[in-house]
Parts: structure tokens; sequence; C-alpha cells
């Protein structure tokens, strides 16, 4: 099997990348960063995800390289790639639907879906809800979390408590306002067939890099049986979007101990060397997939 990972220098394609160095498998990378690593047989240059000849490129290495199936790692493509459709015909694309690839793409409307549905999330808002930020405290708590809506991992994510924090005038709604959960934080990664082979794992994030917030510096694989509630939650909440294959989650705990829904990311994360059975479970899919359709198994 030729597979194609987006994102090859970054943390999750080199996370893939290290899982099938001595693997059969035909890898192929692509990154707007073409510098080779070790991990890839070659890494192709594509544009930004913003770019409108992105898709197009990613079509022409799938056809160069006799592509069977492609993995997209970067956060800022997964809405192109998932409404591509037959532009990326010929291989099979492990990317749930446009429509839930668009909601968990979304800060803000995960946050709705996933409430509407009973899964737990802190408290939320944009910020024209509020006249000014001492409103915003009263109704979520102090400190809050500031957030950009379209988000691409930490950046950009800060704690609030004071007014000097803030200037609370310059938010419009590209922003979210939330409960800040103080407690412990974890990254599952979760794998949705939609009840054939469904799969989460938990890694606890035991430092991050802003102190508070931000992106974890270091992790450590959760145990079976230890926070069932964030596995069963993590689950429940790529169900309620409706997201298929692969996702990663961030999820933390509120000061009371109960686990709530920061956000979903519909890729692999740069955690995924301490599940390597998300990835075996993704690849025994895509084999199913590419034999139906009439390709190689």
């Amino acid at each position: 099997m030729r597979i194609l990972f987006t994102g090859a220098n970054g943390p999750a394609g080199r996370a893939l990348g290290a899982q099938l160095a001595s693997s059969d498998f035909t890898v192929i990378g692509a990154d707007m960063d073409s510098t080779a690593n070790e991990y890839y047989a070659v890494i192709e240059k594509v544009p930004a995800a913003s770019d409108p000849s992105m898709i197009g490129r990613l079509a022409e290495i799938i056809r160069e390289h006799h592509i069977d199936v492609l993995i997209p790692t970067v956060s800022d493509e997964l809405p192109a790639v998932a409404a591509a459709g037959a532009e990326l015909a010929g291989c099979t694309v492990m990317i749930g639907s446009p429509e839930a690839v668009s909601t968990a793409h979304d800060k803000w409307l995960t946050m709705q879906v996933l409430a509407a549905a009973g899964v737990p999330v802190p408290r939320s808002a944009l910020p024209s809800s509020f006249e000014n930020l001492d409103a915003a405290f009263e109704a979520l708590g102090r400190p809050l979390i500031v957030k950009p809506r379209i988000a691409r991992g930490g950046r950009g994510v800060g704690v609030v408590g004071n007014h000097s924090d803030l200037d609370f005038s310059a938010l419009d709604d590209s922003w979210v306002l939330q409960e800040f959960a103080s407690g412990e934080e974890f990254a599952p990664m979760v794998f949705n067939g939609n009840g054939e082979n469904d799969l989460a794992v938990v890694v606890r994030k035991t430092e991050l890099k802003q102190g508070v917030v931000g992106n974890a510096v270091s992790t450590e694989r959760v145990a079976a049986d230890e926070a069932v509630d964030v596995q069963q939650i993590a689950l429940d909440a790529v169900r309620a979007v409706g997201l298929e294959y692969q996702a990663d989650l961030d999820i933390r705990r509120l000061a009371n101990g109960q686990p709530v829904v920061l956000e979903i990311n519909a890729r692999f994360g740069a955690n995924s060397r301490q599940a390597p059975e998300l990835l075996s479970t993704v690849l025994r899919a895509s084999s199913r997939a590419l034999a139906a359709a009439g390709g190689r198994p």
C-alpha cells in the first residue's frame, strides 16, 4: 500500500512516519517545507492550505506516486480536503464528512453541537454576548479562557483574570470566551468506525507550553482502567459530531472533577506514537475501503 501523509515535517506527520519507518508500506510525505527527514522516501512541496491550488497539487502527487491512501494531518487543510470529493479521486481519503469536519474546525460550533447532544463542555460564549469583561466574568467565572474560534493547537489561547490581560473592546466573534477548566488535561485519540473497531486511547498532558494552557510539552499514556470517564466522553463527542475515522481531542477536568471537551480535531495529533494501535486501525479500515473499491488491499 502506498500512503501519503500531509504535514510530513510537522509533529503529527513525523509521529506517523516514525511508526511506519520499518514497515512494508511506501510512505510519501507532503508539506510546505519539503526538507527531507528520516521517515519519508519523498516529501513533496505543497502550497499553503489557503492557496486555491492546494487541492490540485495534492491530486498531482496522488497521480504521480500512485497513492492508495491519503491521511491529512494539517488542521488548516482539513475542510478543503474533506470537501474535495472527485478532485482527489483515485485514492481512499481517510477523513470524516465535510459537515462533520467543518463542525470540528469551528470551536464555537463544536461547543454548540456537543452541548445539544448532552456531551459535557465548559460554559462558552461569543464576545458579542456581553457588554464588557465584567459581564463575561460573571457568566463564565474568573479567570476565563479566550481563544480563536478557528484555532491551531494552542496558538492564540490566553487566560484572562484581570482587565489588564485583555482589551475586550477589540474582540469580535471570531473569538470564543470559555470557562476555565482548572483540573488536569488529557489528549484522547479516537477512531470512530461507527461501531466497528471503535477505539479511544487517553494520554495525560504532564507539561503545557504556556504553563496552564497551550500545547503539550510532555505526555504520558493513561492505563486503560484509569480516566475511563475521559475515554467515554471522547467517544461520545466524536460520535455526536459525526466524525468518522481518526480524531484528536483536548479534554480537561473542571474544579469538581467533571471532564469537559475543549476541542476536537479531525486528524491525528502529535501523540500518536503513544497509541500505535490507532494508526493500525485506520490502515485496516483504509485497506477494507480499497478492497471494496477494487484497489489494492
